[in-house]
Order: C-alpha cells, then structure tokens, then sequence
C-alpha cells in the first residue's frame, strides 16, 4: 500500500500506555503539528491520516525476528547464526518463554495490540466529526477500523486465549477501580470479534479501486476470511473442550474456557468458511496456478518446471488472484548495512536466499534455513506421504545417490551430482519449496535458455561456494523469480519487492475440507473436492484415488480420523513458510509431539558427500513442551498492576 505508507511516514503518532490496560493515563494520540485531539478529526485529509495510523498496528509478519510464527516454530525454520538464535524467536523455540519478561508481548509494551485497540476506539469515537466527508466513505472508513480492532483481538486471542474486551476506551476521569479490567470467556471473545466482523462486512468494499496504490486495504472478502479463520480457531481442539482448562476462572469465579466440546462450533465455522470463498470468488479470486505465457515476461519452461513455480509464484507474484489479504510490508527492504550482523537483521527473502557463490562469505545472504523435517513432510511423486508409500523406500532416505540421465530428474538435480535418496522422487511442491546440495535455484540470474535450464547448482558442502557448510534445506518458496544475485568482485544481491501474504484461497479451500470432515460422520465427495482442488494445482492426483493406489493404508481418506491427519499434512505442506504452521500446530494441539523432536541438520564440516550428509543433533537436550505453553504468559508486572487479571494457565 505505498499511499498509505507514504503518508504514515509523514505522520508519527505519540502513544502512551502507561502499565497495564485500564491505567489512569489515557492515550494521547495527535499527529505532528497538531495543537490537539480535536484537530486530529477537524477533515477529511487529517482523520484519512488517522485511519491509516490505525494499520500501523499490524505486526510485522515479514519480520522473521519479530513475528511469532517463523523463528518461534521450531521445525519449520532456523538460523545458523547463534546472535539470531539469541533473539525472541529463537528463544521461544527453545522453550525459554517465561513471567518474568515475556517473550514477543503482544499484551503490554512496543508490541501491545491493546494500544492498537485503544487507537482504533479514538478513530471511532471521531469518525463522525468531519463534516466534509462523504457519508459513503465515513462508512467504509469505521468498516475498516471496526475489522482492524477485530483483527487486534484476535491475534491476542490466538496467543493468550481470553483477554480483555475493549470495546470503549476508559475515560481518564474514569475511577480507579473501574480500569482494572478482567480477561472475559474465550467464547466472549469470539462472540465479540464476529459481532466486529459482521458490523463492518457490509460497508466494506468488494475489491480495491487502485491496487498499486490502496493494496492492504480491507475488503469484503478479507473481513469473512478473517471472520471464518476466528471460528474455526473457536472450533478446534485447543479451545473447544480442551480438559486441561477445565478449573481455569478468575476472582469472580467466572468459568475463561469452554467445558465441554461443542459440535456446533464447527458447523458455524463451515457456515462462514463457505461464504468467504462464496465472496471470494465473486470479487474474481482463484486459485493460483502459474501461466509461463503470461506478460510482461514469458518463459521456455516445461510443464514439470511450471508446477515447481507454482507455488513460489502463488506467494511472490504481485496482485495474483489466490492472494486475498497481503502485508503492507516491504518483503525486500534493504534494510541491509555495511556489518555482517546487521545484513543478518535485514529482509526476510535475503535471509532464506541461497549462498550461490564463494564471495558471501559472511552471510549477507543465506542465513535462514529449512529444517530436514520439512525436506520429509512433502510428499512423495505420487502424492503421498513418503513414510506411506508403497513404491518409496522410506528407510533408505538418506542413503547416498548419483543423479543420472535415466532419472528423468535433470530439472532438479544436476546430473552426475551426489545427494541423498530423500532428494528424488517427491512432489513439485517440494521442488518449489526446498533447494537443497545439488538442487537448482529458478531466478533470473540463473536462468538459461529462458527458462528452459538452470545453473548454477547449489553446493553446500564445505570448500563448495558454500565455504562455511549450509545445514539444511534452502526455502526457494519466498525467494522470487525476479531477484537476482550475481557473481563479481562482491556479490550483487537485489531483492525484489512483493507483499507477503496474510491470507490466500488455498488457506480457506483446506480450512472448508477440514471443518466438513469434522461435522460429518464420514468424509464424502465434498470433503474431498476442496482439498483435491488445491492438490490439482500441480497436477497431484485426488486423495482417493492417490491413497488407493501409493498408500500403504489405502482407506485412509475414508474415515474422519484419518482424512482428518491428510487435511492437517495437505495444509502443512501447501501453506508452508507463510506463519501458517506456528498457528495450526498449536490449535491442533500438536506441539507435544512435534515440537519435542531433536533438530539436526547435516554434518557443515564435511567436504565429500560421505561426511557431509551425517545426521548433526543441534541441541544437546530434549525439548520439552509443557500444556501451559499453548497460551503466553502475562508479565508478573502487569498482573501487579491490575489484580483483577489472572494469569494464562499453568503459568
């Protein structure tokens, strides 16, 4: 949204929270110049200004050091750099989350999303000042900020499970007594983001009228995928009937979490799942699937690398129909400086870009990695998981193997390259996803033929143009085809610039699978046509038929238990790399599994294929998980402050 980033870097807003929620202190908020609050909503072009303050709020999902949902998910990916392990992110895969100083606070702090919900209720309480403003647009306006207050409660909601409700800021005359405010049930909570939700929809537009210039701007369609993502959360095992909050109330005795579990909440999530796509395909979204014909640029590809395109294109291509809420976050900053330690604090694709040549050797590029555990999830070339099918030999993975012409695999590993087994034989999406010692890497400095061939192949042992030793796998997904890195006497790295997504068509075409399968007694042909749509995008056959043929347990999509594990790999694997897993993996209450698995990497001093593919265990102790870790703590202060707060269970 470059207007409005333009004009929230012309305005800087004040905002003081002193404490917890409640504080006497009120905000003052008042753009530069401003003598006052009022003045702040005396026309249009001022109170324009301040609608936009009122996204700046967003967190920053393109800020893998900052943003829960990357660093924070301990097997999808990691830095090699022990000075990153050391920030938030890193330490709450660690397991080091705590009261004392909460790790990544979203309730109090720079972070607060409070602060941003007191921030959008002045909007609010002002909207209907200006007089020349056409009653149309105020609507859309108060549309926009009604679901950004939404959107704030529930990414509290989905870390802390029941906050506090703030749906009118606390007068500063307001009684001492009246500002300690309590966390209401979590169904509270949902039942007043929807309410939001349902207030705004309406005066919402369908589309943006300038993409290039309003992109982030809320629609229609962003609003009810928001809205269907908050009921499904509502919906899933983590808060629907979860036993191990069953004792959790506060000094009123008041019950914060649902007893029992509630079949109907899946029926509501369906409801609102359905109408979202309903919506979304009116307003013209679809699918993504990438067209090598299309202009400005065409390309010499086959059909094979067309599928291994799609899904990187899916999420770096500008204003693509499956892309339906973006960031308003430059994904290739140029945040990078002079010093190795600040290029390793600068954008995100710079981070997960490859090392493709021996001039990088302090890592400007390539520092964030892709955990082995997510070289297994995708599937095999048949469409299922490795570990099931028939015809993969899953113990052998990582036996060694020569690339030959009879492979057919010339288009992903260099021919006479030695790698190991689990490199051959997959889906495109791993192809798409993942670069790996061997692996070609799809940008336009590296591209030959006009798409046609690819060099040159990625090295990652030691001695290699990866001088140091690369870990793991590189995550070719959030790397653009349009960003170039060339060899001279310094590398030439020039990220490009794309949004990154908040919510895609694919998220809710799996979320509509998921939630049928959970409200009917058996999966049936409208379960499986959702999450079949999304696997047709690289020409991946439907479960049904890939199951019977590839899967050693041939009636698993058959049952709601066993579709119900294919729904949840199916979205691990099509939403992977985008925030997405951090979040499914704790509402399905996964993590005590998942997340207390050793990480290894490959062995970065090795120099033959022989000592560099050696299993690596990066940390020496078992991770734990305990159950209290599905919610965040509040800081023992903030609870000090206010003593009608308790603190998040188990705490």
């Amino acid at each position: 949204m470059i207007y409005l980033k333009k004009q929230l870097h012309r305005f800087f807003f004040l905002i003081a929270l002193v404490g917890m929620i409640g504080c006497s202190d009120y905000l003052d908020v008042v753009p530069d110049n401003t003598p006052s609050l009022d003045d702040a909503f005396s026309n249009r072009a001022v109170t324009e200004r301040f609608l936009f303050s009122c996204y700046s709020y967003l967190p920053d999902i393109t800020n893998p050091y900052d943003y829960p949902s990357f660093l924070g998910c301990r097997d999808e990916i990691f830095a090699i750099d022990g000075r990153l392990n050391d920030l938030q992110g890193g330490r709450l895969a660690r397991g080091e989350q705590n009261t004392n100083s909460p790790l990544m606070n979203y309730w109090a702090g720079t972070r607060s999303m409070f602060a941003a919900i007191r921030h959008c209720n002045i909007f609010l309480e002002n909207a209907h000042v200006p007089r020349d403003i056409i009653e149309e647009e105020r609507q859309q306006w108060i549309a926009e900020v009604k679901f950004l207050k939404a959107y704030y409660h529930f990414f509290l909601l989905r870390l802390y499970g029941p906050i506090p409700l703030i749906k009118e800021n606390i007068p500063l005359s307001a009684d001492p007594e009246e500002v300690k405010v309590f966390r209401e049930p979590f169904d509270e909570g949902v039942d007043y983001i929807v309410q939001l939700l349902d207030e705004a929809i309406p005066y919402l537009p369908m589309n943006v009228a300038n993409p290039v210039e309003e992109d982030g701007r809320i629609t229609k369609p962003i609003a009810m995928g928001i809205k269907a993502k908050v009921l499904t959360l509502a919906a899933s095992p983590l808060f629907n009937g979860n036993p191990y909050y069953g004792d959790w109330v506060d000094s009123r005795g008041v019950k914060l979490m649902p007893a029992n579990y509630d079949a109907a909440k899946w029926e509501r999530a369906a409801t609102a799942i359905k109408n979202a796509i309903d919506t979304c395909h009116l307003a013209g979204y679809e699918l993504y699937r990438f067209n090598k014909n299309t202009a400005p640029q065409t390309f010499n590809m086959n059909d094979s690398l067309v599928n291994t395109m799609t899904p990187r294109k899916a999420v770096t291509e500008r204003w693509n129909k499956g892309v339906i809420w973006s960031s308003m976050d430059r994904f290739a900053s140029g945040k990078g400086g002079t010093s190795a330690f600040y290029n390793l604090l600068g954008d995100f694709q710079r981070g997960v870009f490859p090392v493709m040549y021996p001039q990088d050797k302090d890592r400007t590029v390539g520092f964030l990695w892709a955990s082995l555990t997510m070289g297994e999830l995708f599937y095999s070339n048949n469409g299922v998981p490795i570990d099931e099918d028939k015809s993969w030999d899953y113990s052998n993975r990582y036996k060694l193997r020569t690339a030959t012409v009879d492979d057919n695999h010339q288009f992903y590993i260099a021919t006479g390259y030695t790698t190991v087994n689990m490199n051959f034989n997959r889906e495109p999406r791993f192809y798409g996803n993942l670069g790996f010692d061997g692996s070609y890497v799809e940008i336009g400095t590296s591209t030959e033929n006009n798409g046609a061939t690819f060099s040159p192949h990625l090295q990652h042992r030691r001695g290699g143009p990866n001088v140091s030793g690369a870990p793991a796998y590189v995550v070719k997904k959030l790397v653009a085809f349009e960003t170039t890195c060339s060899q001279g006497k310094q590398l030439d790295y020039r990220g490009y610039d794309y949004r990154f997504p908040l919510l895609r068509l694919a998220d809710l075409y799996l979320l509509y699978s998921e939630a049928l399968n959970e409200i009917k007694n058996s999966p049936d042909d409208e379960v499986y046509y959702w999450i079949d749509q999304v696997r047709s995008m690289t020409d991946l056959k439907g479960v049904v038929e890939s199951w019977e043929n590839h899967s050693r347990f041939p009636n698993a999509p058959k049952n709601k238990e066993g579709m119900r594990e294919i729904i949840r790999q199916e979205r691990l694997i099509e939403l992977a790399f985008e925030g997405r897993r951090f979040f499914d993996i704790r509402r399905w209450q996964l993590a005590e599994d998942l997340w207390t698995k050793p990480r290894y990497t490959w062995n970065t001093d090795g120099t033959t294929p022989e000592t560099y593919y050696k299993l690596t265990f990066i940390e020496e102790r078992q991770r734990e998980f305990p159950p209290q870790e599905y919610l965040w703590p509040i800081s023992i202060y903030d609870l000090r402050i206010n003593d009608n707060l308790v603190q998040s269970y188990g705490w």
